[in-house]
């Protein structure tokens, strides 16, 4: 067990590594901007397997006619889910707005030492990426929203991208100031996005030693014995600011994913819309 009494995440800041300049260290929102990010949230709280390959089907199809000659980009599933999302919220909104989409990065899998320490880290490795969305790309074709959400998340998740973002944490910490890592547009809606899918938590937590009983014995059972069929991975109690947020909750033994929201009544309308369409 690492990482009880050393911050590995501080300690691999100093490293060997080429520094880079944070790249959307640019788009900080503090001061003015902040505020006008801040007053746009408050006023938004007071104001207001088959279907995720038929989105691929939808967004490879959005890229392909709009091709141009280059290289198509890779699109997975994750980047298709993101642009489902970020597109249910920003055409449900009364006017057009910018959207930045805040994910979660692991750090174990994006710096050299965590890769070959001799045991596991158990402290919390999550680090913010960012995409950003103009209106008119985030109310448009599937296609371009997942491209921008994978260009975004490959400039965003190099080891030295990383080590830049930890140091601007540092530089936070130590000055004391209160600005904000936020990053994006004022007037841009935030939306979290986690996708919990790489941890396969599905299929790798297995409680069959300790079943005494087997319940389903059904050919329709999808499940092996002591692997779950669903988990809940959200507050149990309601929190007023808390909304636009999605969490993937990965893929059950059938590849179905299991998604959940915090939702505008609006939102949740173009969500079925969208489902009955396919």
């Amino acid at each position: 067990m690492l990482g009880a009494r050393e911050d590995a995440l501080y300690v691999a800041t100093d490293t060997s590594v080429e520094q880079e300049e944070f790249i959307v260290g640019q788009k900080q929102l503090r001061g003015l901007s902040m505020l006008m990010f801040g007053l746009r949230f408050a006023w938004d709280l007071l104001w207001n397997q088959r279907a995720v390959n038929e989105l691929c089907r939808q967004a490879r199809g959005d890229l392909a006619a709009q091709d141009n000659g280059e290289q198509k980009p890779f699109i997975g599933e994750g980047d298709v889910l993101t642009a489902w999302a970020a597109r249910a919220v920003a055409s449900s909104l009364p006017k057009p707005r910018p959207v930045t989409v805040l994910h979660a990065l692991n750090a174990r899998f994006r710096l050299t030492p965590l890769l070959q320490a001799s045991g596991v880290y158990i402290q919390n490795m999550a680090v913010a990426a960012f995409t950003f969305l103009s209106s008119e790309v985030a109310t448009g074709p599937l296609g371009p929203i997942a491209r921008e959400n994978r260009r975004h998340l490959i400039e965003q998740s190099t080891e030295a991208q990383v080590l830049a973002f930890l140091r601007e944490l540092q530089r936070e910490f130590k000055s004391g100031s209160d600005a904000t890592l936020v990053r994006g547009e004022p007037d841009a809606v935030l939306i979290p996005f986690t996708n919990w899918t790489r941890a396969n938590l599905f299929k790798v937590v297995d409680f069959s030693p300790a079943v005494v009983r087997v319940g389903e014995t059904a050919q329709s059972r999808n499940n092996p014995l002591g692997t779950m069929v669903f988990h809940h991975a959200q507050s149990m109690r309601q929190i007023p600011a808390a909304r636009n947020a999605f969490m993937v909750l990965g893929k059950d033994n059938s590849d179905n994913y299991w998604l959940t929201g915090l939702l505008l009544p609006a939102t949740w309308l173009k969500i079925e819309e969208q489902l009955n369409g396919m």
